[in-house]
């Protein structure tokens, strides 16, 4: 049988299954109501469903188009060495300021430290703090993300001296979030981050 004949063969079989369906549909209306409900949500759902094609493929026009914008952006700019030069620079500096520990152990011990003495000589009350270590993906691998969770209660020229404190300190020391209330208690609710090199100690050498 040539493909032709074959092509010919199932369409005549597609129309005789069309035939008898529309005759079962003659003689059964509740199947033929059944058919047209079903053919009016349908309906609906593809409208809805083209809805949300249009808008996903809006959102994507305009970020594609944003990301042309930026991209023809820095085609005209010419100081790459510069602006390379420059991010180097703010690098380097900003392992400088890397803490430094021997052990997961030792970096959470001196950071609790830290803001422990810092908290009181700036005068905060009742302070509470909680310390969590993680290795970041993406990081180097002997990087560790020291997390604080201060609790306290404050009064604003406490609370002033121990931001000035975190600001001056050479380790580098983000505050991530800060929440101060006055009522019913004067207190905060802060967490800080410091980022440490975990530099372990080799072992004796042997001659």
């Amino acid at each position: 049988m040539t493909a032709l004949e074959n092509f010919l063969a199932k369409r005549t079989g597609l129309l005789a299954l069309g035939v008898d369906f529309v005759a079962e549909l003659k003689r059964n209306r509740r199947a033929a109501a059944g058919l047209l409900a079903i053919a009016v949500l349908a309906g609906g759902y593809g409208l809805l469903l083209l809805g949300d094609a249009n808008d996903a493929m809006r959102t994507s026009y305009v970020e594609e188009s944003q990301r042309l914008q930026r991209i023809a952006a820095d085609g005209e700019e010419r100081d790459w060495p510069a602006r390379a030069e420059a991010s180097g620079a703010l690098r380097e500096a900003l392992e400088k300021r890397l803490w430094s520990a021997d052990s997961d152990g030792v970096a959470r011990a001196d950071l609790q430290d830290w803001v422990t003495a810092a908290g009181r000589k700036a005068g905060l009350d009742k302070l509470r703090v909680t310390i969590e270590l993680t290795a970041p993906k993406g990081l180097a691998p002997d990087l560790r993300q020291v997390i604080a969770t201060i609790a306290a209660f404050q009064t604003d020229t406490a609370l002033i001296q121990f931001l000035d404190r975190i600001e001056r300190e050479p380790h580098l020391l983000v505050v991530d979030r800060l929440h101060v209330q006055q009522h019913p208690i004067a207190s905060l609710d802060m967490t800080l981050i410091a980022y440490a090199r975990i530099t372990r100690p080799s072992g004796p050498t042997t001659q």
